[in-house]
């Protein structure tokens, strides 16, 4: 079966592809009128036709392509559900979502910039930058590319994103008034905020606080296995960790269980991402909730009215983080 057309429609309508044109995408042309029962009739057919607009004539036509680029790092619990979100508010803005993967390749993500630069999408929301974002945010000027990040804030570049420290010190404080006495941190970058925020809590109550961190491990379940034998490896296991992300802690649960390490008596653990990994480790995980959902229609929304250009009254949100208790951490709390 043929897919039918805007002429075809104009034909059993017995009007111009002008007019068609007019009433599917919805414009008022003040050259042209278009009487209700015109409109009611277009529509009538359109709709018994099956009729759907071609994408790139659209795009030719109006300059728009409906389609908003993401660049992700990886595919890993947090990412996928950031994604699950991204994608859901932008379809109810019947916008289309533009998947890049860079994974570790520096070259690659200026490909993207570059693809960009050339109307492939009508926005870009960035996850993650590889390397020095500066570069990338001249190109981007230099291209006038629309930009919303889920980054910690750059410049003056628009973002949404969740207060890190507060995480971090979150984290710290439950551990401590549970009567965690050894604390690590385990996975993740060694200038991570939510990292920050932990140690400088922790030396409030002069404890300090094993770094089990390296650049080279960013989080992933790969990276779990190492984090959690350099952790094994400590002359005296801790009694409190706060993990990277879900994905670090669930592995570290894992390795432990295998040990005979008990869970939450020996050991309490919170992870960071509040993704349903959380119920999928033994015990359930105690995470840090960093508003995923509510970024991801914020960020949807924000990109939208900049391609629009509208005006953008707040230009860097960011959210407060909140503790979510399960079985992973002890809850009985001391006297400090």
């Amino acid at each position: 079966m043929e897919k039918i057309t805007i002429k075809d429609i104009a034909k059993k309508a017995g009007v111009s592809p002008a007019v068609v044109s007019i009433v599917l995408n919805n414009k008022r042309n003040t050259k042209i009128f278009v009487s209700e029962e015109k409109r009611k009739r277009i529509l009538e057919i359109a709709k018994r036709e099956k009729y759907t607009p071609n994408k790139y004539a659209k795009a030719l036509a109006t300059g728009r392509t409906n389609t908003i680029g993401i660049i992700i790092q990886h595919l890993e619990p947090y990412t996928s559900y950031l994604l699950e979100n991204l994608q859901k508010y932008a379809l109810k803005k019947d916008y289309e979502l533009m998947l890049y993967l860079i994974e570790d390749k520096i070259e690659k993500e200026k490909e993207i910039f570059e693809k960009i630069a050339y109307g492939t999408t009508d926005g870009l929301i960035i996850t993650h930058f590889l390397s020095n974002p500066e570069e990338y945010l001249n190109y981007a000027k230099l291209y006038k590319i629309k930009i919303v990040t889920i980054t910690p804030p750059i410049d003056d570049l628009p973002c949404v994103y969740f207060d890190e420290k507060i995480a971090g010190e979150i984290s710290a404080k439950y551990l401590i008034k549970t009567g965690c006495k050894r604390l690590c941190v385990a996975g993740g970058y060694k200038d991570s905020e939510r990292f920050k925020g932990f140690i400088e809590y922790a030396k409030k109550y002069n404890i300090t606080v094993n770094e089990i961190i390296d650049d080279k491990v960013r989080g992933y379940f790969e990276d779990g296995f190492e984090i959690a034998k350099r952790i094994l490896n400590l002359k005296k296991l801790p009694d409190g960790i706060f993990a990277f992300n879900d994905t670090i802690a669930g592995v570290i649960i894992s390795e432990f269980n295998k040990r005979g390490i008990k869970i939450p008596d020996e050991v309490s653990i919170i992870g960071c991402d509040n993704t349903q990994l959380c119920y999928y480790t033994t015990p359930n995980l105690t995470s840090i909730e960093i508003k995923t959902k509510e970024r991801a229609k914020i960020a949807i929304d924000m990109i939208i009215d900049i391609i629009n250009g509208k005006e953008i009254k707040m230009k860097q949100i960011i959210l407060k983080p909140e503790l979510v208790i399960r079985n992973s951490t002890r809850k009985k709390e001391v006297i400090l």
